[in-house]
């Protein structure tokens, strides 16, 4: 965006330097690119008036004039074809900066000899200085003899390129509704340099009685407000010289007086206009949406088809205009036009985005309107416009009263703001008068409530999206105090060491428990499956949360276990390995009908094999992890809610809570089958890491080493198939509860040479008496009762000892 360092003076006074003021602007405002001094391009150029002219005498084409420039005369060679004696031109200097011809590189006039005859410089053709808008003919000279001017008079001054110019980068106001125009601009210049800040106003009369547009809003949702005047009588014509040079300076091109005015007032007040032809327009203006496929040819020459969700100016006919986007070219202004209404509307920002989006269509009027405008803005541009049009198009009358609809609610907002926490956030103390004056630099008006607080009432211009809260205020007052008045100070922090991340650490003592001393292998999968993988399972789709936007089929439910996508990674690896151990270290999610779903951190793995059943080698891994992690559970005989487990070969894990800490199971059957993993031996192990994680015993005790050594005796005893080995192990506990420090399950066998319901367990039997050294009847007493428990329920003694 291009602001007028000229036009803001005409609301503030500036007296900085514009790099200095640019800078200004830059650190507490919005950031300008660039500052560029129009006049620096017409440096050494001036009017000057043809006093003699004399032919070359070497050259046919050319002539040699005396050209007065003020307090001196130049002799210039020209070759001008309409140049001619008493003739007002513009003349560059030794020194200008020209484009020869109006082609290529500027180049700098130097003192020249043109075939013999010196020339201290150029009288120039409008091309070839960067004035192309007043060239009268190709290559032909600057005729200003129409104006006269007195010659030495800077060209800047005379075409009104006096003035600096600051670009806007305007990604930084895209939440600064009030910045997109000229006075929005100064209000900040007033608040950062501390000059006053001339009131907007306007002078113009509307009349109470006579002719008022007639306006229907259909969708006020989409129309917060519509303001329309009638003006009679008026003349189409070119707009005064200080007009065209206002808008050519801020990226404009100039149309006619009217089509002007509706753009100047939107570069200066940031509320766009439109004017309509009244003589186009049918049965007066409906603000409605478009229909399917209505078209309309917009100024641009362009045909263009609209959707029912697209806001248009209408009249009982036709789309008059794209609301808030272009207007049409059956209802422009033209040369015959002689009574217009003039429109100044408020749209719903989000609609006419979603409209200038849909269509490829950016103007400037997109780049305000979507940017949420003050409603209150709509009125005071109408009657600026009107007062503009009476003054440059003589005879010109207001039809009658304005037509303002209003489809907003005109409340003020008032927000509390803590003088404290203000100076705590900026970490100043900027006393508390400071603080009020800035905000009501800013238009903001603030009163004191008691010595702590302000209730401030946010201006309209800035309550539409931009200051909605008390920290909003808080930048306000920072940002205008100067960031870069803030002293720097490292914080004053107290050296801590930071809280064990418990989770993380205990997730590492399980990799390297399973990985390293168990030789598993850790899988990543999916947080998804899919309904076959549900039914696979036999499981019900009850509980599971069902996804709106699925990656794919294999993925529309989130998982409510680890164990499915386990089982798939065992059946892309089943040709591939004799013995294939894997575990997960994951999350699980079940809907419980809350908001949240519950949350579940599992450690899940399988072990397949196709010689040998791993049923024991589960169970011991999860056994083991729950020693090593000093996590006490009881075993118990079978688990709930797990459909795809073997009913016969399952296994719990409670706690003294009741709680399921783990499970340990064989595969169902059919959950087998429906995986093509027939044949393979398989088991699974499942761990609530979370519930887990809450009965850890953390207390460390120092456990002396022996003093006495110790002695150990291996049994193998032949027992029912579906004996527990947590029945055999108490059994050969309470042979000896002193003596027996450890027993451990070392092998299981089924097969030949037994009973098809018999299998052989044995195990490793450790006996220590912390007070002396074990005696040969320590041990033969021991191992007696151990047998006899053994034999007490049900079991046979191997190897000849029973």
């Amino acid at each position: 965006m291009y602001i007028s360092l000229k036009w803001l003076k005409d609301f503030v006074d500036i007296k900085m330097d514009p790099k200095d003021l640019a800078n200004e602007l830059t650190l507490k405002t919005a950031e300008v690119e660039k500052v560029e001094d129009q006049g620096c391009s017409f440096d050494n150029m001036v009017a000057g008036h043809v006093t003699s002219i004399a032919k070359h005498p070497d050259a046919d084409r050319l002539q040699v004039a005396q050209v007065s420039v003020g307090k001196e005369n130049l002799q210039i060679v020209c070759g001008g074809a309409n140049l001619k004696e008493g003739m007002y031109v513009a003349v560059t200097k030794i020194g200008a900066k020209v484009k020869w011809h109006g082609e290529g590189e500027l180049i700098t006039l130097e003192k020249a000899k043109v075939r013999g005859v010196e020339s201290y410089g150029m009288i120039a053709a409008a091309e070839e200085i960067g004035l192309e808008d007043k060239e009268a003919g190709p290559h032909d000279i600057m005729d200003l003899s129409s104006i006269k001017p007195k010659p030495g008079t800077p060209l800047a001054e005379i075409f009104k390129k006096d003035d600096v110019i600051l670009e806007f980068d305007n990604k930084s106001l895209t939440h600064r509704p009030d910045l997109w125009g000229h006075y929005g601009i100064a209000r900040e210049i007033a608040a950062i340099t501390g000059a006053k800040l001339k009131p907007y106003e306007t002078k113009v009369k509307i009349p109470k009685d006579g002719e008022s547009p007639k306006v229907k809003v259909e969708n006020p949702e989409l129309c917060p407000r519509y303001c329309g005047l009638i003006i009679n009588n008026i003349k189409v014509q070119e707009s005064p010289e200080w007009l065209k040079a206002r808008l050519t300076a801020t990226g404009h091109s100039a149309h006619n007086n009217i089509v002007d005015i509706t753009n100047y007032i939107s570069t200066e007040l940031g509320q766009p206009l439109h004017a309509f032809d009244k003589s186009h327009i049918k049965g007066g203006i409906i603000v409605r949406t478009a229909e399917k496929g209505e078209k309309i040819k917009t100024l641009d020459k362009k045909s263009r088809t609209l959707d029912e969700h697209m806001l248009v100016i209408a009249d009982k006919e036709k789309p008059l205009a794209i609301a808030g986007v272009m207007g049409g070219e059956n209802s422009e202004i033209s040369p015959q036009t002689t009574s217009i209404i003039i429109e100044s509307a408020n749209f719903n920002a989000s609609s006419i985005r979603k409209t200038s989006t849909k269509l490829g269509l950016r103007t400037d009027a997109v780049q305000r309107f979507e940017k949420a405008l003050d409603p209150l803005l709509a009125e005071t541009a109408i009657l600026k416009a009107a007062e503009l049009i009476l003054a440059l198009s003589p005879g010109a009358t207001i039809g009658g009263p304005i037509t303002d609809i209003k489809n907003f609610e005109n409340k003020a907002l008032k927000i509390a703001l803590n003088i404290a926490k203000t100076q705590s956030k900026i970490g100043v103390e900027i006393p508390a008068k400071q603080i009020k004056k800035i905000l009501e630099s800013l238009e903001f008006k603030v009163a004191e409530k008691g010595t702590t607080h302000f209730t401030v009432t946010v201006p309209s211009f800035r309550a539409t999206k931009d200051v909605t809260i008390e920290d909003d205020l808080i930048e306000e007052v920072a940002r205008i105090y100067g960031y870069e008045n803030i002293a720097p100070t490292l914080p004053k922090l107290e050296a801590r060491l930071p809280k064990d991340n418990t989770e993380r650490f205990q997730k590492h003592r399980a990799r390297e428990f399973f990985s390293l001393g168990l030789g598993f292998n850790e899988v990543y999968n999916y947080s998804f499956y899919g309904a076959k993988e549900i039914q696979n399972c036999l499981m019900s789709e009850e509980g599971h949360i069902k996804l709106q936007n699925t990656l794919s089929e294999d993925q529309t439910h989130i998982r409510q276990t680890l164990t499915p996508n386990l089982l798939k990674n065992l059946q892309l690896n089943a040709k591939n390995f004799e013995e294939l151990k894997i575990y997960e270290i994951g999350r699980t999610y079940t809907d419980i009908g809350e908001f949240y779903p519950q949350e579940t951190k599992r450690i899940s793995g399988a072990i397949m094999t196709k010689s040998k059943n791993p049923f024991y080698e589960a169970k011991g891994a999860v056994e083991g992890f729950l020693k090593q992690f000093n996590i006490k559970a009881s075993p118990a005989k079978g688990i709930k809610n797990t459909p795809y487990a073997h009913p016969q070969k399952a296994l719990s894990y409670i706690d003294h809570n009741g709680q399921t800490v783990a499970v340990v199971f064989s595969l169902h059957p059919i959950v087998q089958k429906n995986h093509d993993l027939q044949g393979q031996h398989i088991a699974n192990f499942s761990i609530n890491l979370t519930e887990a994680l809450k009965i850890q015993n953390n207390d460390k005790k120092f456990k002396e080493i022996p003093k006495f050594p110790s002695s150990t005796f291996d049994v193998s005893v032949l027992v029912q198939k579906n004996k527990e080995i947590g029945e055999l192990k108490s059994a050969i506990q309470k042979a000896n509860e002193k003596l027996i420090t450890d027993i451990k399950l070392f092998d299981i066998y089924e097969g030949p040479n037994l009973p098809n319901d018999q299998k052989s367990v044995a195990f490793k039997i450790t006996l220590n008496d912390p007070e002396k050294t074990l005696t040969d009847h320590d041990l033969t007493e021991t191992q007696a009762r151990v047998f006899k428990n053994l034999k007490s329920i049900g079991g046979i003694i191997r190897d000849g000892k029973g």
